[in-house]
């Protein structure tokens, strides 16, 4: 017998139903675009780095995982072997994190703007919860290849609303086990309460068909209790050994693999607990040791592992250790930046990291109607008001006038400057120019030519949690901020056919807006700085990152110069990139003759 929910949708079937449950997902194929290429020199081909690739580059991306799937299954569906999530377990939390300041460590709270993406997202409660994951696991589910595997890391509060879905979209047949991750002991305050201390987690794990998926089973060490009761003998070489079925069969201790692995996972300490060397202050990080378990007993070397919730990126980490290629994405422009700093400390294969860029704001602006109001959508947002007339100039903000960047292309410095000619024409003497994304190296340029013109020019970025937030409120509003482009200054020394570059000075924009503890705790202009790198030979494309310097715990200093060697005499353009403690962006291009 067929039944109707309040959504008139037919349910013949046990599923989980909450209000408004939507089962069509939306597939949005966008193009990705590569923002940086590591570890890759320019004019090098990647080659045999896989048998089943002969130019593969592993995949970061920064954007919303809906959309970076929908865009990945015309080249992946049915292809990819293992995908692991460790997605938010709808705790309401809005999670800070530790940064590096210097010599030093602070917790970044996040901002208001930032909190009220999260509520947004989340604003239903767990009804918003569930409908967030069933969109992804749909499209999880065909991006798995046949014999692919989809482990789900949850906790006590969504592991039941999680696996009744999981059993809908895969179907019940494909689960193949619940696994329960201890992962701390009962300690302290923990105590305290009528209840007993939850301390495990829940990973979920499904096949694409059950019987047909990978499968290598994985065993524990003997520890030496087990040792000692159980290996009691010895023959005369002094091997150790225990007798089975009856005395019939020995098994010897240095052939044994040790107990396999059970559900019950109590012999992998939770990362935070022990700060061992592979933390990196990430408050959803989990240890190599659980991944790699995963990744053994679910996929072979060469197979293509994925994880859309990436986080600090652990499973690329591990991916990358025992061979096998890998995609990961987050939302997080941090998650993204810690995940790219362990792979270089991992030593990883080349890389790409990548985003929808433009894609995504040109559908954002489609779908909400801002596209052809989207100026004056912006100039709202910037407390501007329009104004007519012009034709570069699109609004004005105190004494200044303003011209909005494009939504889907980069501010370029013809733009500028032709926005700067109007202003010249016209005795304007302030012009602040808001964009999403900026030409390389342009800054400066801009400056020198401002200077030109005879106006002072300010660059604004307009703030990607735009597209995220539902802006007509008016008390949203008025939280976004438009910051200034950082400064970046360099210095460039050719002796022979060696450059040398060495930052020189780095000035974050609107320092009264700067939180307390980070004022108090920056001691120098480098202290800003936690990640930069150099493309030596930039052509005008994405950036080739082929030497970087960046802080990490166990090396708080940040050295300041780096030299590379030329192997042709001639003119070079090279692009520093510099990524501040916040993960934002700015660049310089320097021209130099060897």
């Amino acid at each position: 017998m067929k039944e109707e929910n309040n959504n008139n949708q037919t349910i013949d079937k046990t599923e989980l139903i909450w209000p408004g449950k939507r089962k069509e997902v939306e597939r949005v194929e966008l193009p990705f675009q590569t923002i940086e290429t590591i570890n890759l020199p320019r004019g090098v081909r990647q080659e045999g780095m896989f048998d089943k690739q002969t130019d593969w580059k592993n995949r970061l991306i920064w954007g919303d995982n809906l959309l970076v799937m929908g865009s990945l299954l015309k080249e992946f569906a049915g292809k990819i072997n293992l995908i692991y999530i460790d997605p938010p377990f709808a705790t309401g939390d809005d999670f800070s994190f530790e940064v590096q300041i210097g010599d030093h460590e602070i917790t970044k709270e996040p901002s208001a703007l930032e909190v009220k993406a999260y509520r947004d997202t989340w604003g239903k409660g767990m009804q918003s919860y569930l409908q967030m994951m069933y969109d992804r696991l749909v499209l999880i589910k065909e991006l798995l290849a046949d014999n692919g595997s989809l482990y789900v890391h949850c906790d006590w509060r969504v592991n039941s609303y999680l696996r009744v879905i999981l059993d809908e979209l895969f179907g019940r047949e494909n689960f193949v086990n619940e696994i329960q991750w201890k992962r701390s002991d009962v300690s302290g305050g923990r105590n305290a309460g009528k209840l007993n201390i939850n301390v495990t987690d829940t990973i979920l794990w499904f096949s694409k068909s059950r019987g047909a998926h990978i499968f290598n089973k994985q065993y524990i060490g003997y520890d030496n209790k087990y040792i000692e009761k159980y290996f009691t003998k010895a023959d005369k070489d002094g091997r150790r050994y225990q007798e089975r079925e009856y005395g019939s069969r020995r098994q010897y201790l240095d052939e044994s693999m040790g107990v396999p692995v059970s559900n019950i996972w109590s012999d992998i300490p939770n990362i935070a607990q022990y700060h061992g060397y592979e933390y990196v202050n990430y408050p959803t990080q989990k240890p190599q040791a659980l991944l790699e378990r995963v990744i053994k007993t679910s996929s072979n070397e060469g197979d293509l592992v994925a994880d859309f919730f990436c986080g600090s990126g652990t499973t690329g980490v591990v991916a990358e250790k025992l061979g096998r290629r890998w995609i990961m994405s987050d939302l997080g422009r941090f998650a993204v930046h810690t995940a790219r700093k362990r792979l270089l400390d991992a030593k990883a294969k080349p890389f790409v990291v990548q985003n929808l860029g433009k894609y995504e704001r040109h559908r954002w602006a489609q779908l909400n109607g801002k596209y052809k109001n989207y100026i004056n959508f912006i100039l709202e947002l910037y407390h501007a008001e329009s104004v007519d007339g012009f034709s570069n100039l699109h609004g004005k903000k105190d004494k200044a006038l303003v011209h909005v960047g494009a939504v889907d292309a980069p501010v370029t410095l013809s733009e500028i400057r032709e926005s700067l000619n109007e202003c010249k024409e016209n005795k304007i003497k302030s012009l602040d120019v808001l964009g999403w994304e900026w030409e390389m190296g342009l800054h400066d340029l801009v400056k020198e030519e401002a200077e030109n013109f005879g106006v002072k020019l300010s660059t604004l970025q307009i703030p990607r949690e735009v597209m995220e937030l539902n802006v007509s409120d008016p008390k949203i509003k008025n939280d976004i901020h438009f910051y200034e482009l950082a400064y970046l200054e360099v210095e460039s020394k050719v002796k022979n056919k060696t450059t040398t570059i060495t930052l020189k000075d780095f000035i974050i924009p609107n320092p009264e807006l700067l939180p307390e503890e980070v004022k108090n705790k920056v001691k120098n202009w480098s202290d800003f700085i936690d990640y930069w790198a150099v493309d030596w030979d930039f052509s005008g494309d994405s950036f080739h990152n082929m030497n970087q310097r960046y802080r990490t715990r166990k090396e708080p200093k940040l050295e300041l110069s780096m030299n590379y060697d030329y192997k042709k005499s001639g003119k070079y353009s090279i692009l520093v990139k510099v990524i501040d403690i916040f993960g934002n962006d700015t660049t310089k291009l320097v021209e130099v003759k060897v």
